[in-house]
């Protein structure tokens, strides 16, 4: 399947602390379960299993994409997307 990453138009990004450590994001990069999924954080916070950290530092690389004009994806907190497929595919070329 073909990715936005591959036309350019998407990124996979963190937040890297005073300590040049990625903040707290509840999991790490590419850790594809249900822990890693905005969709589930209401959730996830209530049942305990993501920390309020976690989800303060999600809002926040959320908050700074979107004033960017990144959008965010429902399954992974670190992936944003700059435009669609569809546009994408018109004014890009493929990367392979």
């Amino acid at each position: 399947d073909i990715s936005l990453h591959n036309y350019g138009a998407a990124v996979d990004i963190g937040i890297i602390g005073d300590n040049d450590v990625l903040l707290d994001m509840g999991t790490p990069f590419d850790f594809f379960g249900e822990l890693s999924e905005p969709k589930r954080e209401k959730q996830l916070l209530e049942n305990g299993q993501l920390s309020k950290e976690a989800l303060t530092n999600r809002l926040l690389l959320r908050s700074v994409m979107l004033k960017a004009g990144f959008t965010p994806i429902t399954s992974e907190w670190w992936h944003f997307n700059a435009t669609n497929k569809v546009t994408a595919a018109a004014k890009f070329e493929l990367i392979d």
